[in-house]
């Protein structure tokens, strides 16, 4: 009896038959991600929006925008800036998109990236491929900002035109003064 979930092409098929199991084709879309170089993970996205149509390209542009928050001036036709704002998007924090953007939207991204020339070329490997995702970064401490103090200033200088009003501490000697 012939299985429609084990053939490529079919209904979704699973390596692992069970809850939450994970998409081949979602499962092949990351192996490109995590393995491919930014410039051939570019060149897949290309071929696969263009596969796409200018509808489904719009909504993968909107959901860009909604996720890093930037693309604000980019046209959905321009698809070497959608495809690098993907790649690097995903490359710099890995899961952004593949969490972020909804599940039949990101099934059809994939499944055009996996299918585009050169997402099949970079298959290879997959099947020695281990499936871990790499360990997230810890986001960068925000660097020193010299102007936290400006709540302590005043707008104007002090009862007298003092230029100490304007240092850290002034309002204390100020409010001493006015006693």
């Amino acid at each position: 009896m012939w299985n429609s979930l084990s053939h490529v092409g079919g209904r979704a098929y699973h390596r692992r038959m069970g809850p939450g199991a994970e998409p081949e084709v979602l499962r092949e879309y990351r192996h490109l991600l995590r393995t491919a170089s930014a410039d051939w993970q570019e060149t897949a996205h290309r071929h696969a929006l263009w596969a796409l149509g200018p509808g489904p390209r719009g909504r993968v542009l909107a959901e860009g925008r909604r996720l890093l928050l930037t693309g604000y001036r980019v046209d959905p036709d321009d698809v070497h800036t959608v495809a690098r704002l993907l790649v690097l998007a995903e490359r710099r924090r890995p899961r952004t998109i593949l969490d972020g953007m909804p599940a039949d939207l990101l099934a059809e991204l994939a499944a055009a990236v996996v299918a585009s020339p050169v997402g099949r070329m970079l298959r290879v490997g997959m099947d020695v491929w281990d499936g871990r995702e790499p360990v997230r970064r810890p986001d960068p401490a925000p660097e020193p900002d010299h102007h936290q103090r400006w709540h302590e200033q005043r707008a104007t200088p002090g009862l007298a035109g003092e230029v100490e009003a304007f240092l850290p501490g002034a309002r204390r000697r100020f409010e001493h003064r006015r006693r």
